[in-house]
């Protein structure tokens, strides 16, 4: 027969092999997580910033900061006071102004597979942006697009201004 005392015994060894069992599967599900965030491609980073500036990822607003890694579907945001620069990875840069809303809807920069496309959604405000490597590779990889019209490249540079369809 199995008295109280042992019981008890077994059920602290129980709970201990419990506890020390799970760090490690959690640790693990950490690492899993990480690795899959780092897997995503990058589509550049934030070189600078000024004001009210904000990228919005998958809902969630966070205030941008200089280094922030940007991907494919980020929207980036800007107040009155506000501006971003960023670089994209193909070396392309963009400056956007101050009441800006500006979606990366798809970045492809995988030249060695001639996978290359940028294509940006302007909702309102001001960019100005200077062509890397995507333009240079694939002349109709760029597209820029508006509420009213889209613009392709054909040259290095360009600025183009969004009224807010709100006024």
């Amino acid at each position: 027969m199995i008295s109280l005392d042992s019981l008890l015994i077994l059920f602290d060894l129980k709970l201990e092999f419990m506890k020390y069992s799970l760090i490690p599967i959690c640790l693990l599900f950490l690492l899993v997580i990480g690795i899959a965030e780092a897997n995503e491609p990058r589509a550049g980073f934030v070189k600078n910033v000024s004001g009210q500036a904000f990228i919005e990822r998958n809902k969630v607003v966070t205030a941008a900061k200089v280094k922030d890694i940007l991907k494919e579907n980020d929207i980036l945001v800007t107040g009155n006071v506000g501006a971003i620069g960023v670089i994209m990875q193909d070396n392309s840069v963009m400056s956007i102004g101050s009441n800006t809303r500006l979606v990366i809807s798809k970045f492809v920069f995988e030249p060695a597979n001639e996978k290359l496309s940028f294509i940006a959604q302007i909702k309102k405000g001001t960019v100005v942006y200077l062509t890397g490597l995507i333009a240079k590779l694939n002349h109709s990889g760029v597209r820029f697009e508006t509420p009213a019209a889209t613009c392709g490249i054909r040259g290095t540079h360009f600025a183009i201004k969004v009224e807010d369809p709100g006024n």
